[in-house]
Order: structure tokens, then C-alpha cells, then sequence
């Protein structure tokens, strides 16, 4: 299978790997740990990209220290140069190669639809922390179902090569042992909107103010922001 994530062809069609959502994302990400009280002295990110939510997180927090991990040469290029005393990367597989000391907290910020076996990856991170966040888009609805194309366009673009609803992907998640603590949406950000975007999100905004799980499965859109406690160690 192509490794897009280290032959520049996802650097080429993602060259800012999404860092211009990395406000958002941290923003979403510190609304659901100020409901609990977590531990979050050590904090790793699987998956890290350009590394700019543990940047942004650690403007937020810091009494923590930060360690970002990806498999990509070409993502580790655009983070290393934002290293601090408290934030490293480094190009690791945490869940082929499990820490010895688990972290507190364990980030997966839109990573399990872009892996092949995803329920490998999810038993290898058990051990990994005491609690994650998952971000998980809600690609599968009524709406992509209808117009197949985009979910094939998800997959040239941004490598999305799995699709989930939120009943299956919790249902997963339990499976192996995480225990969700609390959940949120988060909602679609797009760099630029065109007509027929404006027209279906204002729809979509509609149907969330009346139902959100019935929006994110007619109309899709939305993201799934998941607290877990880790399976016991």
C-alpha cells in the first residue's frame, strides 16, 4: 500500500497538514477536560501532524509537559521546529512500540480513519496512558451515501480510508475496554466555502439546533470528541 504520509504526496495535497485547524481543535479539546477532573501532567499526541495542537495546548497548560509522536518524516519536518523545553517530537509508533511509563493523558486527534487495521492500533494504545481524547470524523450518513463520490474524494485528498457513524465507532472503542467518559461534536471546518456548501451547512445548522445525532446521520458534517478512561493496566 503507498505510504502517502512520507512520499509527500499528503504534504502536496495537505501542505499546512491542517495546522490552520489546530486553535479549533485544542479549543474543543480543553472545553471536554475542563469537565473532569483529569490528570494531564504528561501529555502525548499519536498522530501529532504538524504539532501545532500541542503547541496551542501548551500555551493553555502549563504545568504539563508534551510529546508528540508521528510515523510521517514529512509531518515530523513542519513540528521539529517547534520544540520547547516542555514539547519534543519524534518519529515513533506508539502503538507497535508501547512506553514503558504511560502517560497521563494520550491524545488520537483524526488518525484511526487513515490507518489500515485501526483495531490493531486501538489494542496497541491501551496500555499507552490513562485516559485519551479521540477526534473521529463522522464521515458515513444518509448525505455520503447519496453522493458516494465524496467519500472517494475524502480518501484521495485527505486519506480518510475508513468511514464511521458514531454508534459503531463507540461501540468499538468499547470493545476494547476504553470506557467513555463524556463526548461532544465539533463542527465542519472548511477553508473555502462554496455556494452549495453555504446552502447545505445552513441546513445542516438547522437540523443541529433540533437534533444533533440526527443531524451528524442524515447530513453528516460533524466530528465525534471522545473522553475515554483507558482498559486497567
Amino acid at each position: 500500500m503507498q505510504d502517502i504520509y512520507n512520499d509527500r504526496t499528503y504534504l502536496a495535497n495537505n501542505p499546512t497538514w491542517h495546522e490552520e485547524d489546530a486553535p479549533f481543535k485544542a479549543e474543543r479539546i480543553l472545553r471536554l477536560l475542563r469537565r473532569h477532573p483529569v490528570p494531564r501532567a504528561t501529555v502525548c499526541e499519536v498522530g501529532c501532524g504538524s504539532g501545532e495542537v500541542l503547541v496551542q495546548l501548551a500555551a493553555q497548560l502549563p504545568g504539563s509537559t508534551f510529546t508528540g509522536f508521528d510515523i510521517s518524516e514529512d509531518a515530523l519536518a513542519l513540528a521539529a521546529p517547534k520544540q520547547t523545553a516542555r514539547l519534543r517530537f519524534e518519529q515513533h509508533d506508539l502503538a507497535a512500540q508501547p512506553v514503558t511509563e504511560p502517560y497521563d493523558l494520550l491524545l488520537v486527534i483524526d488518525v484511526i480513519e487513515h490507518l489500515p487495521n485501526y483495531f490493531q492500533f486501538l489494542e496497541g494504545i491501551a496500555s499507552a496512558s490513562r485516559y485519551t481524547v479521540f477526534h473521529i470524523p463522522l464521515d458515513l450518513s444518509l448525505w455520503s451515501l447519496l453522493r458516494e463520490q465524496m467519500l472517494i474524494e475524502s480518501k484521495a485528498r485527505v486519506g480518510h480510508i475508513h468511514n464511521f457513524t458514531e454508534d459503531f465507532i463507540l461501540s468499538v472503542l468499547a470493545d476494547y475496554g476504553f470506557r467513555v467518559m463524556d463526548k461532544m461534536y465539533t463542527e465542519p471546518r472548511y477553508k473555502h466555502w462554496s455556494l452549495k456548501e453555504r446552502l447545505t451547512h445552513a441546513l445542516r445548522r438547522a437540523l443541529y439546533s433540533i437534533s444533533p445525532r440526527l443531524c451528524s446521520k442524515i447530513l453528516g458534517g460533524y466530528s465525534l470528541m471522545v473522553l475515554t478512561e483507558n482498559p486497567a493496566r
